[in-house]
């Protein structure tokens, strides 16, 4: 039996960027391209720190290229191509209004009076109410 993978093969972040530029890069292809079995491509990937950047880097490329496409046809009128790019970079949502341009409020109120604290705050409400009246009891 072959020894296991610990690494990427010679040549695979040439070959990676290779697919990536083309946008045909997925795990499954890459490791069949690599001549990796699919279980032990996953694995360098996931532990080998120098084959986890490469795919990395790859998957960078490709996201570039599929978002030149994607702008390449948005500005020649493609109405879902601008949607998607969209979406892809800014979080819209067509079937949320208002999304991408969201607002959150938030209210902070004090901590709670313990219950001498409150009486205190009511009995001084009570001798400005008083006072304001003219010095009525209230």
């Amino acid at each position: 039996m072959a020894r296991p993978y610990t690494s990427l093969p010679p040549g695979a972040k040439r070959h990676l960027e290779s697919m990536a530029e083309n946008g045909l890069l997925s795990e499954s292809r890459a490791a069949s391209a690599l001549g990796m079995p699919f279980d032990q491509f996953k694995r360098v990937v996931a532990d080998d720190a120098d084959s986890k950047k490469i795919w990395e880097n790859a998957l960078s490329i490709e996201r570039d290229t599929l978002l030149e496409n994607l702008w390449a046809l948005a500005t020649s009128g493609d109405r879902q191509a601008a949607i998607a790019l969209l979406a892809a970079r800014h979080g819209f949502d067509e079937k949320k209004p208002g999304s991408g341009n969201n607002v959150t409020v938030n209210f902070s109120f004090p901590a709670a009076l313990g219950d001498d604290e409150y009486m205190k705050t009511v009995e001084a409400h009570k001798k400005m109410i008083s006072s304001a009246e003219g010095g009525k009891d209230a």
